[in-house]
């Protein structure tokens, strides 16, 4: 049984440098080899709701994913802070989900092993306002605006300049070692050593770290373009495989 995972990719505009990434992903061997290919989220660094222009700008890359599905792969995909409602979306484009598509954990049993799969922001649990931020973002009347009311445009403007915003205010006090720290102790409180592997993103500092008094190994591709690999997680053994 094969696993491949991948999250914050981050693709900004079509065929840009983690665009070309992400299909390096979706292409590569061991991902075609697989079982399970898994979007741990925030693949796109900005798409929200049903919009045609997503499925037109990014058809080669939703195209290498209906190949994937056509070679009966179970495909995940874990919305995060930067994707989010895209049920319509995907509807839109497949007439029906080829994929299970979740903003809450997964916990899956794989040939005799429990895996915990998600974005991987519950994992910060003293982000208070994060998570109240997020709550908001989430609910059923954001979710409304998102698929009925908010344009295109409109939303494509205000992401842009959250975006941008956030990378300015994050590139000054980013410590690598903090979060990766910050990000170890939550999944121990989260998940309390309950499943074999532990697979998200979100933090942006990748890390392979068995937990302490019991048997489960938590893993972090960390920022793709940053780290260049996925997770591939092969029989349960799990390495770090590069991408081009």
């Amino acid at each position: 049984m094969k696993i491949s995972a991948i999250s914050d990719v981050h693709v900004k505009s079509p065929h840009d440098e983690a665009d070309k990434l992400l299909m390096s992903f979706l292409t590569h061997p061991e991902v075609q080899s697989s079982d399970y290919i898994v979007l741990l989220g925030d693949i796109f660094d900005l798409m929200c709701g049903p919009h045609e222009e997503y499925a037109h700008s990014y058809s080669h890359i939703f195209k290498a994913i209906t190949q994937l599905r056509e070679k009966n792969k179970k495909v995940f995909y874990f919305e995060g802070n930067h994707d989010l409602h895209l049920e319509k979306l995907f509807e839109k484009i497949w007439g029906s989900q080829i994929m299970t598509i979740s903003q809450e954990p997964v916990r899956e049993a794989i040939d005799g092993k429990n895996y915990y799969f998600s974005h991987g922001d519950e994992h910060e649990v003293n982000n208070i306002s994060y998570h109240r931020y997020m709550k908001i973002v989430r609910s059923a009347p954001l979710k409304y605006v998102a698929n009925h009311l908010m344009p295109y445009g409109v939303l494509k403007f205000i992401g842009e300049r959250a975006s941008k915003m956030s990378r300015k205010k994050g590139s000054r006090s980013f410590n690598a070692d903090q979060v990766r720290e910050t990000f170890r102790q939550g999944v121990k409180e989260t998940t309390e050593g309950k499943y074999d592997f532990v697979l998200g993103g979100h933090s942006h500092v990748q890390d392979q770290y068995s937990i302490p008094g019991s048997e489960s190994i938590y893993v972090n591709n960390g920022y793709a373009l940053q780290s260049r690999t996925f997770i591939l997680i092969d029989n349960h053994i799990v390495r770090f495989e590069p991408l081009p």
